[in-house]
């Protein structure tokens, strides 16, 4: 299957890549079968990405992070509603599903149309075909009076700040009540997306970053944080003992994990 992406959504091959080679690995942490055989059936010169060893880590370390947390929330609330923003070609529904969940990918068309290659659509598993700042897409969500998480793995970073801050306003101006888990770079790297050799050769730059998530309330101060996590720490457990005397910088310049609360009440 020939693919054919430019930019930003790109970037998406490469968290498959990292997935699909976590699979692989003896001690895997995700256990993604999934991204491995649609790996497998692509045709893409993904051995470009092999040498970005840390930035392995970080994809990995960062998925499993935000698997845990969602997990967290579905054992709270087993029958609750999850929309994955920016969802590319994400596995997640997949290593977390609990049978009674209902679940939203939604994403640009053309990659909803290449999804339904791999994916099918059922009674718990809806895909909608919006940006995640076309605001219709939140009519498209319907709880059933049940919770709503929110989540967002490696995209709010390709915002302008302007964007992000219309983004948080949709989902306030569209929803009760929700729980959000958002993926947010280092304010360290804005603008440095080229360091990120895998990400550079995608031409794609990094507009938006965060210290302690501080900013987001800015922007939108009817959110409240509840939340920080730097992946870090789980970096730290794949990381060989020579390797961990790098782990101060790479607390300072790695993503984490925002969480944050709103409820109109």
């Amino acid at each position: 299957m020939k693919i054919k992406l430019e930019g930003v959504m790109e970037t998406m091959l490469i968290t498959l890549d990292a997935r699909a080679r976590d699979y692989k690995a003896e001690k895997s942490i995700l256990k993604d079968k999934k991204s491995y055989e649609m790996v497998d059936m692509i045709d893409y010169d993904f051995d470009s990405f092999n040498k970005e060893k840390v930035n392995h880590m970080g994809i990995i370390s960062r998925a499993k992070v935000m698997d845990d947390e969602v997990k967290r929330f579905i054992e709270k609330h087993p029958t609750c509603h999850i929309v994955s923003l920016g969802s590319g070609l994400d596995t997640r529904f997949f290593r977390v599903d609990n049978g009674k969940i209902h679940w939203y990918d939604i994403d640009f068309p053309e990659v909803i149309n290449l999804r339904k290659k791999f994916f099918e659509e059922n009674e718990r598993v809806k895909n909608i075909e919006k940006s995640a700042l076309d605001r219709t897409w939140t009519k498209e969500i319907d709880t059933k009076g049940e919770e709503l998480l929110i989540i967002s793995e490696g995209m709010i970073m390709y915002f302008y700040p302007e964007q992000v801050k219309e983004f948080l306003n949709i989902l306030t101006d569209s929803f009760n009540h929700f729980e959000l888990h958002l993926d947010c770079l280092s304010k360290r790297l804005v603008n440095k997306a080229k360091k990120n050799k895998a990400v550079k050769r995608t031409k794609s730059e990094y507009h938006f970053g965060v210290t302690d998530g501080r900013e987001l309330i800015e922007l939108n101060p009817k959110l409240k944080q509840t939340g920080l996590i730097n992946f870090t720490k789980q970096i730290e457990k794949q990381m060989k003992w020579y390797g961990k005397i790098f782990l101060p910088m790479i607390y300072l310049i790695n993503n984490r994990l925002v969480i944050c609360k709103y409820d109109e009440k």
